[in-house]
C-alpha cells in the first residue's frame, strides 16, 4: 500500500487537480481545492454500535441464497421484511389473512399468488443458517422481529417467541408490526389507531411476562399526515421500549419535476433522515430509534451520488448512537438497494458482484466494526441545503485491534486537502491512504465480491489529498502515548 505523510492543507491550495464536469454538480462556490480538518480527541472513545451495520435479507430456502447469506456473513437479520410481516404464519412458515375480508388493496394479488404457490418465507433456512453460526461462533445471529399483530393475539406470540427460543434463536428485540399507519397493511383487528394499539400493549405484555429481557418497538411514520395515527398509538409510552422508522432519501434525477434537486438532496441525505426521523420522535421523546428500513437512492441502479449520500449517512448514524439503536438497510440480496447485482427473474447473479451499495457497506464495516470510535469534528466547506448545510467533507476516525484509521467522504467535486489534528496537534507522521473515487454523480458500475473496492492513493504535493467523489480510508495512524 502506498504510505505517505500528512502535511498542511495550505501547503497543497496550489497544487492543480482536474476537476470533475461530466455529470452537472449542484452545488457552486466552492473553492479549486476543498481545505478539511479533523480534530480527534484521543482519550474520548465509544464503542461503536454494530447494530447500525444491519441489513434486511431475504430468501433463506434455497442453497443459492443460503450460500450468499454464509458469504455475506450479516451482523444483523430482521425477520420476517417489510410489509408481509404483518401477514406472516409463523406455525406455517407462510403468509394467510385468515379468512379476513379487509381491503389489503394491492397486497390481496400477491398474497393471493402467494398462497396458490405455497410460497413460504424461510424460517428453517433461518434456523439452519444460525444453528451453524451458532456451533462456529458460540452465539447466532443478532436478530430483529417483526411480529404480526394483524392475525396474532398476545398469547400466540409469546407462542412463537417461546419457540423461536428453543430453536436456538436469538428473541429479544421485537417490532410490533409494521407500518400499519398505512391502512393496506392493517387487518380488521387493527382497522383503528385504538385498536391496534390494544393489541400492540396486550402483546408487550405478554411478550415481556415470556422473557423479561424483551424490548419491543412501535412502528410510527414521518409522514406528517400521519401525525394523529402516531399520537394514539405512542400515548402510552409505557408499554413499548424504541419506535420503529423507515426512511428512504433521496430522488431519481430521471423523474420529470426532480432532475434539478435529485442529485442535492441524494448527497445531502443525512439531511433528510435527520429531519423525518425527529418528526417521528417528537411523538416519542426520549426513546431510542430503530431505522429498520433505511436506504438512499437515485433511481434503480447504484449511481456514486447514491453510494457517497449512503456513505456519509453511516458517519451521521454513528454521529448520533445517542439515538439510532439499530439501522437496517433495505436490502442486501433484494432488488431494492441491493448489495449484488440482481438478474431479471430476481435472482442473485453468478459469479457474485458487488453493487456500489455494496461496496461501500464493505469499506464501512471494516472500518468500524468492533471498533472503538474516537471523538472529533470537522471543519471544512459547506453544502447548502433548504435552510441547513451539511460538510462537504466528513471523517471520523476508529481503533480497533491496535489500528487506527480514518474513513474520510468527500462530496464535493473538488479535491480535498485533508489534515488530522489529533489532541490539537497536527499529526505529520505516516499513513495509507486507499479510495472508491467516482468519476461523476451518474456513474453506475460493479466489482468482483471478493475484490477490494479500495485503490491506493498517491499523494500530491506532499499530503493526504481526498479525490473528488470519494471515500476513503486512511490507516495505520499512530496515536500518541497515554500519558
Amino acid at each position: 500500500m502506498h504510505r505517505t505523510k500528512f502535511c498542511s492543507a495550505t501547503a497543497l491550495a496550489v497544487v492543480s487537480v482536474p476537476v470533475l464536469a461530466a455529470t452537472p454538480y449542484p452545488f457552486k462556490g466552492l473553492p479549486a481545492v476543498v481545505k478539511a480538518t479533523l480534530s480527534v480527541e484521543t482519550t474520548k472513545v465509544d464503542p461503536v454500535n454494530n447494530k447500525l451495520l444491519g441489513t434486511n435479507i431475504f430468501h433463506f430456502t434455497t442453497k443459492q441464497h443460503q450460500d450468499f447469506i454464509r458469504a455475506f456473513d450479516p451482523i444483523t437479520i430482521r425477520f420476517p421484511h417489510g410489509v408481509w410481516a404483518n401477514f406472516y404464519d409463523w406455525e406455517t412458515d407462510g403468509y394467510s389473512t385468515h379468512g379476513d375480508t379487509f381491503n389489503h388493496r394491492e397486497h390481496d394479488r400477491v398474497l393471493a399468488i402467494y398462497a396458490e404457490k405455497g410460497f413460504k418465507c424461510g424460517f428453517p433456512g433461518l434456523v439452519q443458517l444460525n444453528t451453524e453460526r451458532t456451533l462456529a461462533r458460540g452465539r447466532g445471529f443478532d436478530m430483529v422481529w417483526t411480529y404480526n399483530m394483524n392475525y396474532n393475539d398476545a398469547a400466540t406470540n409469546a407462542a412463537r417467541m417461546r419457540d423461536s427460543v428453543a430453536r436456538g434463536l436469538e428473541v429479544r428485540d421485537i417490532e410490533l408490526g409494521n407500518e400499519h399507519f398505512w391502512k393496506s397493511q392493517r387487518s380488521t383487528a387493527t382497522s383503528t389507531p385504538e385498536k391496534y394499539l390494544a393489541i400492540a400493549r396486550s402483546t408487550s405484555a405478554a411478550l415481556k411476562q415470556a422473557k423479561p429481557d424483551a424490548r419491543v418497538s412501535i412502528p410510527l411514520s414521518w409522514r406528517r399526515h400521519h401525525a394523529e395515527y402516531n399520537r394514539v398509538i405512542a400515548d402510552d409510552r409505557q408499554y413499548f421500549d424504541a419506535i420503529s422508522v423507515h426512511k428512504y432519501a433521496g430522488a431519481d434525477p430521471d423523474k420529470p419535476g426532480e432532475s434539478d434537486k435529485a442529485y442535492s438532496s441524494v448527497l445531502t441525505a443525512r439531511v433528510d433522515i435527520e429531519r423525518d426521523v425527529n418528526f417521528a420522535r417528537s411523538f416519542a421523546l426520549g426513546k431510542p430509534v430503530w431505522l429498520t428500513e433505511w436506504g438512499v437512492s437515485c433511481g434503480s441502479e447504484c449511481q456514486a451520488a447514491a453510494a457517497l449520500g449512503m456513505a456519509d449517512s453511516y458517519l451521521f448514524l454513528f454521529e448520533n448512537q445517542d439515538v439510532y439503536e439499530r439501522a437496517n438497510w433495505f436490502s442486501v440480496n433484494g432488488v431494492l438497494n441491493s448489495f449484488v447485482t440482481i438478474s431479471s427473474k430476481r435472482v442473485i447473479t453468478y459469479p457474485l458482484e458487488k453493487t456500489y451499495y455494496g461496496a461501500v457497506h464493505q469499506i464501512v464495516r471494516d472500518v468500524f466494526e468492533d471498533g472503538k470510535m474516537l471523538r472529533g469534528n470537522m471543519d471544512t466547506s459547506q453544502l447548502e441545503v433548504g435552510d441547513r448545510s451539511v460538510d462537504g467533507v466528513s471523517a471520523r476516525a476508529v481503533t480497533k485491534g491496535g489500528r487506527t484509521s480514518v474513513l474520510a467522504v468527500n462530496l464535493t467535486n473538488r479535491p480535498a486537502a485533508f489534515t488530522l489534528k489529533l489532541n490539537g496537534v497536527l499529526y505529520n507522521g505516516t499513513v495509507t491512504h486507499e479510495a472508491l473515487a467516482f468519476e461523476g454523480l451518474a456513474q453506475v458500475g460493479v466489482i468482483p465480491f471478493e475484490v477490494n473496492p479500495l485503490r491506493p492513493v498517491k499523494a500530491i504535493g506532499g499530503g493526504i489529498v481526498l479525490p473528488p467523489l470519494s471515500i476513503s480510508r486512511i490507516s495505520d495512524i499512530d496515536l500518541p502515548a497515554e500519558e
